[in-house]
């Protein structure tokens, strides 16, 4: 049966391999199928090898009981809880650090910056000099020697650094703040039975806060006036939450936790141990230097004018800085801001080397307690990979508003 359409309106071979169109998926689909050809024939050889030594793959082990002693968790956990719970307080650990290290890198990266481009000679000096000594120490090192030059070198617990020391009558020692080589202890706030009534308080306060952000969005939207939505949410919260606060008279709601030094360890307050503050700390540290540089290249490409213009017209430097160069500085770091902050959640695996016990240095644990390596590596490259897809996938929107915003 002869086609009805004329023989001109049927592309040839050789005219479809003359678009580059044609060509590159051409190739892409070539390409792609020698991946996944790779990825089977690697994948069948190793349910071969395993299936050889009865380790077939299963995930049935992380119902398991762990057997695992946690001493840093954020959840409740004991060695009888299963493998999941175990791997679940490895990450709920990584995650919480990773984004505060996040938060106080880029504070502390900030100030540096700032510090750099100072026209004080020896303010930007001595922020160069921190910028380069950081960047070029291995990461690792730097946590090493910080750790046991540092923090295990504080003194014993019987003779703890103390800060609002009492003694009551029963002999018993409390202190605002106590620091030895076991760690760092804090007075904390602690919730009483009257909590459980201010907590609504808490919610109706966020809840106004929510409304009166929204109401200044949609006014300024109205107006194309700039309102400080967020500072006056702030406020509104705060406002609420005092005067329910004040409402319950003498039932304060919360009441200071002080930590009470025993004899061999203190107990009471925040507890913060010198694993997971050598860790913060130096990850801040460390981080912050490539902060600050991003930051640098940030501002330094604002035009010179704007600052000159913000000054001509009675800003201070400090001002001109925050209101005029780093809103415009932003849009240049966000890039390298987000391969910085893509490594923060890897660079915590680092930990393992100073007794942390991060998502890596759970998984360890629990591949030498089951044998069953291959499942908890693909798992963990997995969470891994989410947790970067996830920190990207922000950035890029907040580029995409900031890049809205300003233009």
């Amino acid at each position: 049966m002869k086609s009805s359409l004329p023989d001109s309106r049927i592309p040839s071979l050789k005219s479809m391999l003359e678009d580059d169109r044609f060509r590159n998926f051409l190739w892409q689909f070539i390409f792609f199928i020698l991946i996944v050809f790779l990825l089977g024939k690697a994948s069948s050889q190793v349910i071969s090898a395993l299936r050889t030594r009865g380790m077939m793959p299963s995930f049935k082990f992380l119902t398991l009981s762990s057997g695992i002693v946690v001493g840093e968790k954020l959840i409740e956990f004991d060695s009888s809880s299963s493998n999941l719970k175990a791997l679940m307080v490895g990450l709920l650990n990584t995650i919480s650090i990773s984004l505060l290290v996040i938060v106080f890198s880029s504070i502390f990266g900030l100030f540096v910056a700032i510090c750099r481009i100072s026209s004080n000679w020896l303010v930007s000096n001595i922020a160069k000099a921190y910028i380069e000594i950081i960047r070029n120490i291995p990461l690792l090192l730097l946590l090493l020697v910080w750790y046991r030059a540092f923090f295990l070198q504080m003194p014993g617990i019987k003779n703890a650094i103390m800060l609002g020391k009492t003694v009551s009558n029963e002999g018993v020692t409390k202190a605002s703040l106590i620091l030895s080589n076991r760690g760092l202890f804090l007075a904390w706030p602690t919730p009483t039975e009257p909590f459980v009534m201010y907590r609504f308080i808490l919610l109706g306060a966020t809840v106004a806060a929510l409304l009166v952000w929204i109401f200044l969005r949609v006014r300024s939207g109205k107006t194309g006036k700039k309102a400080l939505g967020f500072l006056w949410a702030t406020l509104a919260f705060l406002a609420i939450a005092a005067a329910g606060w004040l409402s319950m008279g003498a039932n304060h709601p919360l009441r200071l936790d002080f930590p009470r030094l025993g004899k061999f360890n203190a107990n009471g307050g925040l507890y913060i141990s010198s694993e997971w503050f050598s860790l913060f700390s130096g990850l801040v540290l460390y981080t912050s230097a490539f902060v600050a540089e991003a930051f640098r290249a940030g501002i330094q490409g604002v035009p010179k004018g704007q600052m000159e213009a913000a000054r001509a017209l009675g800003l201070g430097h400090l001002r001109s800085l925050r209101l005029i160069v780093i809103p415009q500085a932003k849009i240049v770091a966000i890039p390298p801001l987000t391969s910085i902050f893509l490594g923060i959640a890897k660079n915590t695996s680092l930990g393992v080397a100073i007794g942390f016990p991060d998502l890596f240095s759970i998984t360890g644990t629990i591949i030498n307690q089951t044998g069953r390596a291959l499942e908890m590596i693909i798992l963990v490259m997995a969470i891994y990979l989410l947790m970067s897809t996830a920190t990207s996938l922000f950035m890029n929107w907040y580029n995409k508003r900031v890049q809205l915003i300003e233009h």
